[in-house]
């Protein structure tokens, strides 16, 4: 027989793989694999995670998977971001895991210049999060909000590229990583990451640092971009606070995670003192919600040093 051309029927492996978890929220998966699927080709494998959606998005994401056959689709019945992420790096075979948000959409040559920056990584370069650009709800821009406000919508919108020394200087609503490294580290810490309404945060920040931690460098790259769409909600007052009063549970749990001693700022008596300050603030400035958001934050990190360090909830 002759076997010259049997190299040309053999899968490639993937170059990346890319994960998207979704509760909820079968619409937006739809939008993100319609800019996404196009670009594929063999080079990258999709892995869209169920994440214990009720029986309408269940439903509709099994459709999504029969439209787009080189989607693989799995179910995690017990919700949890973290959660599925650590199902979906299990099910991952390329090098590099890119995580998207299901409401991301991939701006039109996103993978190719994904591929192109991590095929120029250093071998010591671990973690590499890209550009990340509001998509404003219609008749909304966004420029009634404070900078501090803005920090919370998960935008990542610097012009440059450059490394990172902590954890908050890339987004997971694209974030890219070395499978085997977040394997080694032992995935994503399901005592952070959103579970259902639950807005705790910090999960991609704690595997960041952890990287760090392990002297492996981790940086920033525009050139691979998407848009996040900002929904209606996040302009509202009671989200933000609700989010950011989630934002101050993840700062201790991220400690707590690590086994690290709390920075003076988050210690008990700073916090607790910081209660009627930030409340007295609030109510005289009314108007300035940073203070609101401040003290929604201070808020949350005392329930959270209070809870017992194994608490889920």
């Amino acid at each position: 027989m002759d076997f010259s051309n049997t190299h040309l029927h053999l899968k490639k492996d993937p170059l990346v793989s890319i994960v998207i978890c979704s509760h909820n929220r079968s619409a937006d998966v739809l939008e993100c694999l319609g800019a996404l699927i196009p670009q594929i080709g063999d080079q990258a494998e999709v892995i869209l995670v169920d994440s214990a959606s009720d029986p309408e998005n269940k439903a509709a994401m099994a459709r999504l998977a029969v439209l787009y056959p080189a989607v693989k689709l799995t179910r995690v019945d017990q919700p949890g971001h973290s959660r599925a992420r650590n199902c979906g790096v299990h099910l991952a075979t390329a090098d590099w895991v890119v995580f998207l948000d299901d409401d991301a959409v991939p701006f039109p040559d996103w993978l190719g210049k994904l591929l192109a920056t991590i095929s120029a990584a250093s071998p010591t370069q671990a973690v590499i999060g890209g550009g990340i650009y509001p998509r404003w709800p219609d008749g909304m821009n966004g420029e009634h909000l404070s900078k501090r406000w803005k920090m919370f919508l998960s935008l990542a919108e610097a012009d440059k590229p450059g490394s990172v020394t902590d954890g908050y200087a890339v987004n997971g609503a694209n974030y890219a990583i070395r499978r085997r490294v977040l394997l080694d580290i032992g995935g994503f810490s399901e005592r952070l990451g959103r579970v259902g309404g639950r807005l705790i945060s910090g999960d991609e920040s704690h595997v960041t640092k952890r990287v760090l931690d392990t002297g492996l460098g981790a940086g920033f790259d525009p050139t691979f971009k998407v848009y996040h769409k900002i929904s209606r909600e996040r302009l509202k007052i009671s989200w933000i606070l609700r989010r950011t009063f989630w934002e101050g549970v993840g700062e201790i749990r991220t400690f707590r995670c690590r086994d690290l001693p709390l920075p003076a700022h988050l210690r008990p008596i700073k916090l607790i003192a910081s209660v009627p300050i930030l409340l007295f603030l609030s109510i005289v400035h009314f108007k300035n919600h940073d203070w609101k958001i401040r003290l929604a934050m201070c808020l949350g990190a005392c329930m959270s040093l209070f809870t017992a360090r194994d608490d889920h909830t």
